[in-house]
């Protein structure tokens, strides 16, 4: 538990994990020709700095190759313990990426993300013909 004078600070923080996802038309086409990137997809799902942007797109990419423990994604990343931890968090909280493991947990990216998006597409859809 944290206390002293950084405790409200990490608590608003941490409180503040999740995606605000916002669809953008004017990126279709560059979706559609292959110029849309990590970056521009973590740009475009949550309210980070520019530094915590480029760690949650290579985190993305790191767990593209291979599910990974915390302790080794914070030594290949570079990244801080706590730093790393409330962007796990954002990012589990927000279904892109989940824990699992018989050996301790690893994170991996989560299949279910893209199932969630096309439910509510699909709602979405239904709901402009009714």
């Amino acid at each position: 538990m944290r206390t002293g004078r950084t405790r409200p600070h990490y608590q608003k923080q941490k409180s503040q994990c999740y995606a605000y996802f916002r669809v953008r038309k004017e990126e279709v086409e560059k979706i559609k020709g292959g110029q849309f990137t990590t970056y521009d997809f973590i740009t475009d799902s949550f309210y980070f700095s520019h530094t915590k942007k480029q760690l949650a797109a290579r985190l993305l990419d790191a767990l593209k190759k291979k599910p990974t423990r915390f302790s080794e994604l914070a030594k290949t990343l570079g990244a801080g313990k706590s730093t790393l931890y409330l962007l796990c968090l954002a990012l589990e909280r927000s279904g892109l990426i989940e824990k699992n493991g018989e050996n301790g947990p690893e994170y991996r990216l989560s299949p279910g993300f893209s199932d969630a998006l096309g439910e509510y597409a699909n709602w979405w859809s239904r709901w402009i013909k009714n």
